[in-house]
């Protein structure tokens, strides 16, 4: 045990693409080093993009709700979501070591937001909706002073939180037609509350930012305006200045100038996400359907004439600027005097120079689940990930995304590339297969109604006339793919689950199936028949051929790998990959001598085949991974996981495989066969897929040379509803008036 401990290697990561654009303001950046700091999963990620590198901080036990940066840099304070039942943790970090320093679990279920006082002094979280309370943290004994409820029994809920730039002290909350301003006093151990007037305004407000002389506080609200808050503080017994108290100056919106006075203002739509308060009265917003504005408060009308105004927001802002992001906006974070990073709740950073207002797109990753990794045939430069309403192809060598096609309201099940890289094949839940040129993204052609319940899985032949898909059904069907017509060869019906792998092996003569029942089906599809069924006593996630097509692998929910014979479907070995967890695929390289396997304990594995020890090991994911490839060059694999995050891992030189047996003799397939088989009955236009002529030459390798550096395509893709054929006049006389129409 102790020498398979030594022999068993860490696996580094190369290239890691995932964010958790989800959080409010969860997006930070150090002062000191300039690194981005943000929660992914149940970790925190520290990225460095000067050097193009990434670590994670684990100790957290379920997803990261909320995260915050002391001023100086020396302090992070995370809290998380957690089963209903259960305590939510509040976990404070020391930045330099990567520490844990103490942490504290008084709220219930959730913490919805968190925040470090001035000088560091104090860390203010408040609770979720099962909690409601505030919990201030002393930063100097490491212990929690006090605990009060966040809201009066009339409002609603506290949504995050502010702290004073200049009183470490003194701190705001706001949430649903809920709006106080809070006083700590240390010694006593006590918090004294003040209620801001809002005069008649009700509003839900999502963010809130004081400017630097702690005058005045600026909250985005639900109904699309700005509030202005004159704060009056700070008094440590009575918080606000005596005879004083903080009140509403107004609710906000951008002038129009083309619309007549009184129906001249203009709010956000889907609420204010995200503030940030500039130099000279400007503010930077941000809208919950991706508008980014610049704006400043006007000076050619006083405030005080808006008090005849007909509605209750008043057009008092003047936009300077204005651009668009796709998502909403999370977090504003101020990397230079100029220069701002934008997160959105799509998983994607944008940087924007509010200067020259040039915006650029720094960082993406899917947005949820990363369900197939596939790469073309012989060529490791890109490869392709399947998730929520996308596929989009990665170029590994740079390290960001190339091409996006999207088919909103619906998810990809599984992607691949034929063998001479002109297309790529897609299966979606919806039950239609579609196929994409690989540098456009146009739809070369779609099967509609594939399955009845959805596609789940998908195979493709060498030769690209053949593909094979599973549906959530249970079915295995074969299709014949020509350049201008889809055929359906056959329906394989075996199992009573839904189809969670299919592979083919290196003859093209058979797939296999695995499917949630407990059993992989060999089917022979040449003839349309069952070859060999093996059973256990698991959900089989994964099934693989080796490249030989002699034996295959599979991995289930009961943590085993096992090696199945395809000869007579005979057990050859069985290895235990996790006690606790499912393993949810395996990948093998192409010489067969090493595979991995990813699992629900979010640990990435590296076997060597032939003796079934584990030789390397990586634990940078921060959940469940569920999807995994293995670069034809073997050099790396890439993994995918839950939460939509890419990992690309180095493999190590002394297990980059060799050739076995060396110089081995290429099959290759006779042309004319005396069985006659379905695949014969089907007349063929073509010899073969490689004989194929794409459109306009598009081919799979001239994608890097098409996409500039820092560059993404997105494509949409158009709706495959069949259209409804128009009455034909000469139907009930069976004249056909053009030869053409036969």
């Amino acid at each position: 045990m102790a020498h398979d401990q030594e022999a068993c290697r860490h696996l580094l990561p190369r290239a890691i693409f995932g964010i958790n654009g989800k959080v409010e303001n969860g997006v930070r950046q150090h002062p000191a080093t300039g690194s981005i700091i943000f929660p992914l999963g149940n970790k925190i990620g520290i990225a460095d993009y000067v050097k193009n590198t990434q670590e994670f901080i684990a100790g957290h036990t379920n997803t990261i709700s909320c995260l915050d940066l002391s001023k100086s840099g020396k302090y992070m304070a995370s809290g998380q979501i957690n089963h209903m039942g259960f305590r939510g943790y509040v976990i404070v970090w020391d930045y330099e070591q990567r520490k844990e320093i103490a942490r504290h679990d008084l709220h219930k279920v959730s913490v919805q937001a968190i925040c470090f006082t001035s000088g560091d002094r104090c860390v203010v979280s408040i609770g979720g909706v099962d909690d409601g309370s505030v919990i201030v943290f002393d930063m100097e004994s490491f212990s929690p002073i006090c605990q009060t409820p966040a809201s009066r029994a009339i409002s609603g809920n506290a949504l995050t939180v502010r702290p004073l730039h200049n009183n470490p002290y003194f701190f705001i909350t706001a949430g649903d037609r809920h709006l106080r301003l809070w006083s700590i006093l240390r010694e006593q151990k006590k918090l004294y509350v003040q209620d801001v007037q809002m005069a008649s305004k009700s509003r839900v407000f999502y963010c809130a930012r004081i400017n630097k002389s702690d005058e005045f506080a600026f909250l985005g609200t639900g109904t699309g305006d700005i509030v202005k808050i004159a704060l009056n503080c700070c008094d440590r017994d009575f918080v606000s200045k005596p005879g004083s108290a903080s009140g509403i100056l107004g609710a906000f919106g951008t002038h129009n100038p083309r619309k007549p006075t009184g129906r001249d203002c203009n709010r956000y739509v889907n609420g204010v996400r995200a503030l940030y308060v500039l130099e000279g009265g400007r503010l930077l917003i941000g809208a919950g359907n991706g508008d980014i504005e610049l704006v400043e408060e006007r000076t050619d009308v006083p405030l005080i004439n808006f008090r005849e105004y007909p509605g209750p927001t008043w057009p008092y802002l003047r936009t300077l600027k204005k651009t668009h992001v796709s998502g909403r906006i999370s977090s504003f974070v101020r990397s230079k005097t100029d220069l701002f990073y934008i997160c959105t709740d799509t998983n994607e950073i944008y940087g924007l120079n509010i200067k020259t207002w040039v915006l650029k797109l720094l960082r993406t990753c899917h947005t949820k689940s990363v369900y197939c990794i596939t790469f073309p045939k012989n060529y490791s430069a890109v490869f392709a990930t399947s998730g929520k309403e996308s596929i989009r192809i990665w170029s590994s060598g740079r390290k960001q995304e190339l091409l996006r096609i999207m088919v909103y309201n619906f998810n990809c099940a599984a992607v691949r590339f034929t063998h001479d890289g002109t297309s790529i094949v897609s299966v979606w839940n919806d039950g239609i297969i579609r196929a994409f040129t690989p540098i456009t993204g146009r739809l070369i052609y779609a099967i509609p109604n594939a399955h009845n319940k959805g596609c789940s899985a998908l195979a493709v032949a060498s030769t690209g006339r053949l593909i094979v898909t599973g549906g959530i059904e249970g079915q295995v069907r074969v299709w014949k793919i020509d350049p201008y017509r889809q055929d359906l060869l056959g329906v394989l019906k075996d199992h009573s689950g839904p189809i969670t792998s299919l592979d083919i092996n290196y003859l093209d003569t058979e797939v296999i199936s695995a499917c949630t029942d407990g059993s992989c089906v060999i089917w022979d599809i040449k003839r349309m028949t069952r070859k060999q069924v093996v059973t256990s006593n698991t959900q089989f996630m994964s099934a693989s051929y080796f490249p030989t097509g002699v034996q295959v692998i599979t991995c289930g929910s009961d943590g085993r790998i096992i090696y199945w014979n395809v000869y007579n479907g005979a057990l050859i070995r069985e290895l235990t990959a996790s006690k606790k967890s499912s393993v949810n695929c395996v990948a093998i390289n192409e010489t067969g001598d090493y595979f991995i396997s990813v699992g629900s304990d979010l640990q990435v594995k590296l076997w060597d085949y032939n003796s079934g020890a584990v030789v390397g090991l990586g634990s940078e994911h921060a959940s469940s991974v569920i999807s995994c490839a293995y670069s034809p060059c073997m050099t790396m694999f890439v993994t995918g996981s839950t939460d939509g995050s890419l990992i690309i891992w180095d493999v190590p030189r002394d297990f980059w495989g060799r050739p076995n047996p060396p110089d081995a003799p290429k099959y290759t397939q006779p042309r004319s066969s005396s069985s006659k088989t379905k695949m014969s009955e089907v007349p063929a236009r073509v010899n073969s897929g490689t004989n194929l002529k794409p459109a306009k030459g598009e081919n799979i390798d001239g994608l890097l040379k098409a996409t500039a550096k820092d560059d993404l395509c997105c494509v949409e893709c158009p709706p495959c509803a069949k259209k409804e054929a128009k009455p034909d006049p000469f139907a009930e006389c069976g004249i056909v008036p053009d030869v053409r129409k036969c």
